[in-house]
């Protein structure tokens, strides 16, 4: 396959008759085959050999080869096809182009040679000598006869169909689902039915149907697993969606050819996204010792200037560069702009596709990118049009029809504006939370705006989406993303709603404020930062705005410091998000990166923190920003590192941290010989405690609770004492004792859902009113769909005299299908019959009409008809 470049556009003004598409579906007669010589065995004998040199990028010795072959006078056009793909390979391009035009002239009834010299005219822009074979391609592939077709003869045609403009659903249909029904027969493949595969996978990337590619490259491998462009395609289909699948595949490819182009492309671009940018320069140094000339190089090396250097002059040199072979070609700005905006940095990321369409307005991949970068932006206006545009020329593309279904979601959106900002979310739920939204985000401008010197003038547009796969669609250009809570483009902040699969698993108004501290720190660096630090600083003040927000030491952290060397330079910082081994390991990153930020504002202060984002606004890199504003990497380094072991030994101090296997972890007897031994085991006292629940000993369990808190009190993760000691208490003592124990919980952790339940419950029956409001905000700010915490603040409210929250919060659990909806609306009548009569009485009519029995509400609503016909009579 053609490596150097991999264009692929319409051609502007061709059309496909109906003729030419006849042609196509039932063929025209043509001559018989004349009998194969001693020239032709040759061929068939050597040219297999030969292609897999090619697939292995061993141009030069394709080239030699062919040269040999035609020198002998071998008659098969396949010589002339590798000849000149390889002279493009090495950057002999007009050569290239010379010998294809000479193959299409000694070979014009060959639709192999004519598609092969087809594509490369058009890689190279040479619209003219492209044009001159489209009717030699028309006619090459109406000469096919259908009773004599094979597998191959139908990948071919299924290539010129595409070249002529049919539909891609009917290529795939028609002819290489066609290829596909040429079975194998043990280890005899039928020529065209493994490139049947390829060319339906790699029809099935261009339009971004990642599925269906990863299908059909896998039906390809089961015949060819040693196959480079196979494991190509599969290294391509798996990547965006499963990294660890795709990286093996990308891994195989330079196994099996180590100059693979195409591989070595992908590898140097995956290691820009994560910052390895000598390994980027390595796979790129690779491609140009065999050419020198190579495009895509060039463009990367322009990508490459512009992150890792911040050198303009050199962007545009290698930009030239790219452009050399081909001044017209819109991939290189398309490229360029792609990887960028995988780096956040969208602006030029949008500057580029716009450049792309410059050279070409016809250009899908730019028009879908630049559409992408718009909705990042929040230029939502600007962006569906381009969309649109792409899914009415190009049906099949899937990326296109997702985003035509998330504009109608997004449509559907309540919105709610302020000066400062545009919040989208479903219109049922901004009516239950939308104004606390509101309220956070306006006190996180205020507060992290003056704290880092930064004013934002435009409004920041916030999306929250129910739907998983929508925000992924909305977020990532594609599914995936599964775990993440939100993300932040810069002046755009996505987010899965609480009542999304998150849903009573985190603290959504600690992520909202997390989020919109990436706004203010993308902006203070005009996106020019690494993630670790922009998450560091999120971290950190979540931690600065409530103290049981962000992160704290666990024993696992612990453990990861002190035994397992899991910190990472500060210099290396951003290794420890790209190549975390797990998912723990990514938290740990987190965690280590905010431990980086307080380091830096404790020894050196606040100003040295906005002192490195300015400087990163105007291009330094990451490690000379913070060397100038603090102190010399290797005595930052060791000063943290110092700082980070402190803070780990001094988590339980008195805490026995070592592992009990020779215990019987279902003993509690065991468990508790061991203990009178040890007393300060962590993992003894914590298993002996919920053994002791499970055999509802509960005043054991709590007295054995109550030990494993004096160990460790800032423990609140799994099975921790504060939790165990509060079931076993309210068991035995019943509610005061468990109260207590649940209140010091809840004032450690911002995620102690069902402690702030309990707690409500507890506070509702004791009238304990003000703890009531407290804990049904605390519950609210993971799940506020929970129509119980709402009645029960209404409640709290009316028993204060504060009749506005009181209403807003029984309006709210009315409109989440309350299990009591009649006395709701009698309370609501209460609170409202002295300042707004008809909706009082609208409350207690619905309320009668769904318990027609109800004598308060009869009652009521007699006192309100009264009092209004009172006030109407006239004075005498």
């Amino acid at each position: 396959m053609y490596q150097a470049l991999r264009i692929r556009r319409k051609r502007p003004g061709w059309k496909v008759t109906m003729l030419c598409f006849l042609a196509l579906i039932f063929g025209f007669p043509s001559e018989s085959p004349g009998q194969a010589d001693y020239k032709r065995f040759y061929d068939e004998d050597n040219l297999p050999k030969v292609y897999d040199i090619f697939q292995r990028g061993r141009f030069d010795i394709v080239i030699q080869i062919c040269d040999y072959a035609l020198e002998r006078g071998q008659p098969s056009w396949e010589w002339r096809t590798l000849r000149f793909e390889s002279l493009a390979n090495v950057g002999r391009y007009e050569e290239a182009v010379e010998e294809a035009l000479e193959t299409t002239e000694l070979f014009p009834d060959k639709l192999g040679a004519l598609l092969s010299a087809h594509e490369m005219f058009e890689s190279m822009g040479l619209w003219e000598e492209s044009q001159s074979i489209f009717e030699a391609i028309n006619l090459a592939a109406g000469a096919v006869p259908q009773k004599d077709r094979m597998a191959l003869d139908y990948v071919f045609l299924g290539r010129a169909a595409l070249v002529l403009g049919a539909d891609p659903a009917t290529v795939l249909e028609k002819f290489y689902d066609m290829a596909k029904t040429f079975e194998a027969k043990g280890q005899n493949i039928p020529k065209g039915l493994v490139e049947a595969h390829l060319a339906s996978g790699e029809l099935a990337l261009m339009k971004d149907d990642y599925e269906r590619a990863g299908n059909e490259f896998l039906a390809a491998y089961k015949y060819t697993p040693n196959h480079p462009e196979v494991l190509f395609g599969l290294a391509r289909a798996f990547m965006p969606g499963d990294r660890k699948s795709g990286t093996s595949f990308l891994n195989k490819v330079l196994d099996e050819a180590p100059m693979h182009f195409g591989a070595l492309l992908m590898q140097a671009e995956s290691a820009i996204n994560y910052e390895r940018f000598a390994e980027a320069e390595e796979a790129l140094a690779k491609i140009e010792t065999i050419n020198s000339r190579h495009p895509l190089v060039a463009a990367y090396r322009a990508v490459l200037a512009e992150l890792e250097w911040n050198d303009t002059v050199a962007f545009e040199l290698e930009r030239e560069k790219a452009l050399s072979v081909w001044a017209g070609n819109p991939e290189i700005d398309h490229l360029i702009g792609r990887v960028l905006s995988k780096k956040y940095r969208y602006e030029e990321g949008a500057e580029s596709q716009k450049r792309a369409l410059e050279l070409d307005p016809g250009y899908l991949p730019a028009k879908l990118q630049l559409a992408l970068d718009y909705l990042r932006l929040g230029r939502v206006e600007e962006a569906w049009p381009l969309a649109e545009e792409v899914g009415a020329e190009d049906q099949y593309n899937v990326l296109a029809y997702n985003l035509a279904i998330l504009k109608q979601e997004i449509e559907s959106f309540a919105a709610i504006e302020s000066d400062d900002f545009i919040i989208r979310m479903p219109a049922d739920e901004a009516a239950i939370y939308g104004d606390r939204v509101l309220e956070i985000l306006t006190g996180a401008k205020e507060v992290l705006g003056e704290k880092y010197g930064i004013d934002i003038e435009d409004k920041t547009l916030i999306e929250f989406y129910p739907n998983q796969q929508d925000f992924a669609i909305r977020t990532f250009g594609a599914l995936g993303g599964e775990g993440l809570l939100g993300v932040c483009f810069g002046s755009v902040v996505t987010m899965n709603s609480p009542g999304s699969v998150t849903s009573g698993k985190s603290n959504w108004e600690a992520t909202l404020w997390h989020e919109y501290c990436h706004v203010i720190s993308l902006t203070a660096t005009k996106n020019r930062m690494p993630r670790w630090l922009s998450e560091g600083i999120s971290v950190y003040e979540e931690r600065q705005r409530q103290s049981n927000w962000g992160q704290r030491m666990t024993p696992r952290y612990r453990k990861l410091i002190l035994e397992e060397g899991g910190l990472t330079p500060v210099s290396e910082m951003s290794e420890a998000f790209f190549n975390a081994e797990s998912g723990e390991h990514l938290m740990f990153a987190y965690y280590q990166s905010m431990l980086v930020v307080e380091y830096i504002v404790e020894n050196y202060g606040l100003e040295s923190l906005r002192g490195i984002l300015s400087d990163l606004g105007e291009g330094s890199l990451i490690n000379d920003a913070i060397a100038k504003h603090t102190a010399p990497m290797d005595e930052l380094e060791k000063g943290f590192a110092e700082s980070a072991v402190a803070l780990a030994q001094n988590y339980g101090p008195e805490v026995d941290w070592s592992e009990t296997p020779e215990v019987n972890p279902l003993s509690s007897l065991a468990l508790a010989s061991y203990l009178k031994k040890n007393p300060a085991n962590f993992q003894a006292r914590q298993t002996l405690t919920g053994l002791l629940l499970d055999e509802e000993n509960w005043r054991a369990a709590a007295a054995s609770a109550d030990q494993l808190i004096r160990l460790l009190p800032e423990y609140t993760g799994a099975a921790n004492g504060y939790a165990m000691k509060a079931r076993a208490l309210r068991e035995s003592e019943g509610f005061a004792g468990e109260a207590a124990t649940l209140e010091t919980l809840a004032s450690l952790s911002a995620e102690a859902l069902s402690a702030y339940n309990r707690l409500l419950e507890v506070d509702f029956e004791s009238e304990r009113w003000s703890e009531v409001i407290a804990n049904a905000a605390r519950a609210k700010a993971i799940n506020p769909f929970d129509g119980r915490l709402h009645y029960c603040r209404g409640c709290a409210h009316a028993a204060l005299s504060e009749t506005g929250a009181a209403v807003g919060s029984f309006e709210k659990a009315l409109l989440l299908d309350p299990a009591n909806p009649s006395e709701i609306r009698f309370r609501l009548a209460g609170l409202l019959k002295k300042g707004n009569e008809p909706v009082a009485k609208r409350h207690l009519l619905d309320a009668l009409a769904d318990s027609p029995r109800y004598l308060e509400a009869h009652a009521l609503l007699l006192e309100i008809t009264e009092h209004v016909e009172t006030e109407t009579l006239p004075a005498n």
